[in-house]
């Protein structure tokens, strides 16, 4: 997952609004110079955004500032790994510079400055904006601007939003940090199932052990231990979720060798034990 620098969009386009399904998706890290918002209609996986990695599933609504390294990677983290997603993509003088800087457009402008971390829409603004963006792929070009400056702008006034990535990553991002940590992230998304020891994975970033722990806590704010867990640890609620292993199983499969261990790590980090999480999918199912 190395990064990757695209140009999306050609000085002839305003925007761009795709449709797109992929039979999955392990596209690089990579960034662009134009803001994106990805509404994801099929799929489940982990989204990286910048220094944060999170789960995600369908419906999921975000928006990238520019040059913002994410990615979202669906292969062999879940039997669902096909993903369908609309693609909105534009410069931020996408109407003409300055335009934005314009009094009646400062929520519009913040909402540019809070995308540079990375933003998850969540609650009523998903559900009502879900259906307007789809409809944006079949609009000409006029219809598409009018409609992207009022989805904006209802983006800009919601509250059910969470940021993603921390600022002191935008702050310190550059090219080469981010590739290094790109290989790393693509290195344990790979192997997170089996034992990695720190000089393994130390060795993929070409740094020591010491220097490497300094350079992951930065970058992620965890050890890489507790960063191995989370990822075990989610892995694992989809498996529970498909309620066709047992406990012991799931603990194996998510990379946990001790069943007492999981169940500890499980409960602190998602408030109940395996048994529970899956029993609460199981009743949602039958009914």
């Amino acid at each position: 997952m190395r990064i990757f620098r695209e140009n999306i969009i050609s000085p002839d386009n305003l925007v761009v609004v795709k449709e797109e399904s992929f039979k999955y998706n392990d596209f690089p890290f990579h960034s662009h110079p134009e803001y994106e918002i990805i509404l994801i209609l099929e799929s489940t996986g982990r989204r990286i955004v910048g220094d944060s990695i999170t789960e995600f599933s369908a419906v999921d609504l975000c928006m990238f500032g520019k040059n913002l390294p994410h990615t979202f990677y669906t292969k062999g983290l879940s039997d669902n790994e096909a993903i369908k997603q609309v693609v909105i993509q534009f410069h931020e003088n996408f109407l003409g510079p300055g335009f934005f800087d314009r009094k009646p457009f400062k929520k519009i402008k913040e909402l540019f400055q809070l995308s540079s971390q990375g933003i998850i829409f969540s609650g009523q603004t998903r559900i009502d904006l879900t259906k307007r963006i789809q409809a944006l792929t079949a609009k000409g070009l006029t219809e598409t601007i009018i409609d992207l400056l009022d989805i904006l702008h209802l983006l800009s006034l919601s509250n059910d939003y969470t940021l993603l990535s921390s600022p002191a990553f935008i702050q310190n991002l550059n090219h080469d940090e981010s590739s290094r940590m790109s290989k790393v992230y693509e290195y344990i998304l790979e192997n997170f199932k089996r034992d990695l020891t720190l000089d393994e994975v130390a060795s993929i970033a070409y740094l020591s052990p010491s220097a490497f722990c300094r350079y992951f806590k930065k970058f992620t704010r965890k050890t890489l231990s507790e960063f191995m867990i989370d990822l075990r640890i989610g892995y694992a609620c989809k498996l529970l979720q498909g309620n066709n292993m047992g406990i012991s199983q799931v603990s194996i499969e998510s990379g946990f060798n001790n069943v007492s261990y999981f169940n500890r790590k499980f409960k602190v980090l998602k408030g109940v034990t395996p048994m529970e999480y899956q029993r609460h999918f199981v009743t949602r199912k039958a009914h």
